[in-house]
Parts: C-alpha cells; sequence; structure tokens
C-alpha cells in the first residue's frame, strides 16, 4: 500500500494545474504516491497537458461539470493509500511538506483530518483554520453587515484570527485548500457529501470527522502556497445560487440533522 494518493478536482484551470503538478513532482520525496485529476468538463487544454505532460497520472475527464464533491469523490474511490490529500488546483506545493503531514499523522493516530500552513502567493500567511459556521457568523462574513463591522467579534472568532498561527493545534475544520485524510477516517464515516456542489463540502466532512471523535489538526510545520482564486458569488447568479443552498444545507445538518 502506497503512503499517498493525491487527489486534484479542475475545471478551466490549465495552467494552475501544470504549475500543482510540477511543484508535487519536484518535491514529494520519500514517499510513495498516486496522483489523480478528476477534470469537470474543461475546454482549454487539460487533457492534452495531462496526456503529453504527465502521462503517469491517473486522469479522468467528466463530459459536465458534477461538481467539487463528486469530482473529489472520485478521487477517493479509488484510493488505494494510507492516507489521501485532498489538493486544490490553485496551490503550490513546498519542499517536505506532504513528508510533515504524514509524519504528524503518523504519529497522532486519533487525527482523522489535518492540514498544513496556506500562504498566499506573497507568503503573508492565509488564515485557513475556522470555526463552524453560524447563522450569526454567516451573516457578518457574507452580507453588508461584514463591512460596517470588519472587527466583529464574532467574525474574530471564527476566522480564529487571535492566535499564533506557527503553532499547532486543533480546529473544528480547516479550508479544503490541502487536506490529508486517514483511510481509515474515510471508512468510519464515508467520503465527501456530493450534495455539495461548490463550498462548504470542507466544512461538513470536518463536522462529520468530529461528531465521530477524530480530531482535526492545524499543522504548521507543513506549508504550502493557496492563490485562492475561488469563483465569484457575487451578485444573483447561477453561482451566488449554489453558495446558498450550500449554507443552508450545511446549517440544516448542523441543527436539525441530515
Amino acid at each position: 500500500m502506497k503512503d499517498l494518493t493525491i487527489g486534484i478536482a479542475t475545471w478551466n484551470a490549465v495552467e494552475l494545474l501544470k504549475n500543482c503538478l510540477t511543484s508535487i513532482v519536484e518535491t514529494v520525496k520519500d514517499l510513495s504516491y498516486d496522483v489523480v485529476v478528476v477534470d469537470n468538463g474543461s475546454r482549454d487544454g487539460t487533457s492534452e497537458l495531462m496526456r503529453e505532460k504527465f502521462p503517469d497520472f491517473t486522469y479522468i475527464r467528466n463530459e459536465v461539470n458534477e461538481g467539487v464533491a463528486k469530482a473529489r469523490n472520485r478521487c477517493l474511490s479509488g484510493a488505494n493509500s494510507r492516507y489521501v490529500i485532498l489538493l486544490d488546483v490553485d496551490t503550490i506545493v513546498w519542499p517536505d511538506s506532504f513528508k510533515i503531514l504524514v509524519e504528524v499523522m503518523d504519529r497522532y493516530p486519533k487525527v482523522g483530518v489535518g492540514g498544513p500552513k496556506l500562504l498566499n502567493p506573497d507568503g503573508s500567511i492565509q488564515l485557513s483554520c475556522r470555526t463552524f459556521q453560524t447563522p450569526l457568523t454567516i451573516l457578518f462574513r457574507g452580507t453588508f453587515l461584514g463591512k460596517f463591522f470588519p472587527n466583529s467579534r464574532f467574525v474574530k472568532k471564527h476566522l480564529m484570527a487571535d492566535w499564533d498561527h506557527n503553532e499547532m493545534r486543533s480546529a473544528d475544520w480547516m479550508l479544503g485548500a490541502c487536506h490529508i485524510i486517514r483511510q481509515e477516517t474515510l471508512k468510519d464515516i464515508g467520503k465527501l457529501d456530493d450534495g455539495f456542489f461548490y463550498l462548504y463540502e470542507d466544512v461538513e466532512f470536518c463536522w462529520r470527522a468530529r461528531k465521530k471523535g477524530w480530531d482535526v489538526l492545524y499543522i504548521p510545520e507543513s506549508q504550502i502556497t493557496h492563490i485562492y482564486q475561488r469563483q465569484s458569488a457575487s451578485g444573483l447568479n447561477r453561482m451566488t445560487l449554489k453558495h446558498v443552498r450550500s449554507i443552508c444545507r450545511f446549517l440544516r445538518i448542523r441543527y436539525v440533522g441530515s
């Protein structure tokens, strides 16, 4: 059994994908691993890139965009490894970052999900740890109230902004730009909820893991650059509606049950 299966979902992001995969090839040493790329119907030359530059990696192409959770679940389905890393396409892997994640997960068997320190392209820390959303934090983060109260204690608490992010510690959940997941955790709680098309699938997964007694651990010695090019949900459009549906789905799961 290999150490890692590295799963990446992509959609019309060929240059980001090229940079991400190149960083994996150049930096992931001393670990056995597979890479699975699930393409949600890109029309930008992604299939050609995979065929010409990365033929040894598994490439799965969907004809239509099935959403993030379904694509990532296809990565999880065929994983024959001790751990799975779900990695955003807009990331650059630093040397030894995955090795550190594996070493820490090996050291703490009760940790079901781990995540590295995320850095912005300019090298600044990207606040990646969160408390679970409540209606109040969503109100302050997702509406005009956030502009009027940018230093709200509710927001600071939710973003876990008032502690040293060089310190390893537990969190409710972490941004899904890079999650390392224990195979036993997947067997225990199942895969991602593919009812989430985009956003909140990482929140709900950590919610389910914590309910079953698994820890979620922030591991800052491991570092990854996250360009963080999320699709815009501003205005009344299809992405806004998908975002709102994801919010409502998570709140229903948290407060009512699945």
